[in-house]
């Protein structure tokens, strides 16, 4: 939903500003990385969050509950200010957004290798290498492993997908050959 995206950079940008103002960046991130743990480990928790008949201040007191011993002053009056809003339900779209403006802030950019066998590290160290070159950046990696790639490897960077993947190939050269635009089930 664009406009609960808009919303949700609006909140994460005020944060990032204060967090900013305040230098406390690198506490106000891990608190997010915290609570998003949290949050993704307890259906009962999202269900909290999200159910319209939940009173705010019952939100309030959980949110207390739950993070109050956790994270900084700023951020519990942050998830305060979300639950008397009625803007906790977009908590998890608030993190993302304020993750993407810390990793442009901190020059990182968040990399997914998929490959369809495992990658040695002489190999990773390359990869990283030459997209932090390109990218003037700092890689964060995630690799992972895909048997249906068949060989080579996929390449992920924001909305950019590098596909040297041996069914990708596969599949142009059917295409190649059938003069189709379907899909190989090579």
């Amino acid at each position: 939903m664009a406009s609960s995206t808009r919303i949700a950079q609006r909140y994460a940008s005020a944060l990032m500003d204060q967090a900013l103002s305040d230098g406390l960046l690198e506490i106000i991130n891990n608190d997010f990385q915290s609570i998003m743990t949290t949050v993704r480990a307890s259906d009962e928790l999202v269900a909290v969050l999200n159910s319209p008949v939940i009173r705010h201040n019952a939100k309030v007191s959980i949110l207390k509950e739950v993070f109050g011993s956790t994270v900084s002053p700023l951020m519990m009056n942050f998830l305060i200010l979300l639950a008397e809003k009625r803007r906790e339900s977009i908590l998890p779209d608030i993190a993302a957004a304020f993750t993407d403006m810390y990793n442009e802030e901190k020059k990182l950019i968040p990399v997914s290798f998929s490959s369809a066998v495992e990658i040695d590290d002489a190999m990773r160290s390359k990869l990283i290498d030459t997209i932090a070159k390109r990218t003037g950046k700092t890689v964060l990696p995630t690799f992972t492993i895909d048997a249906a790639l068949k060989g080579g490897i996929t390449i992920r960077i924001a909305d950019t997908m590098i596909d040297a993947s041996l069914r990708h190939q596969l599949d142009m050269l059917y295409r190649e050959l059938t003069g189709s635009a379907a899909h190989s089930s090579v």
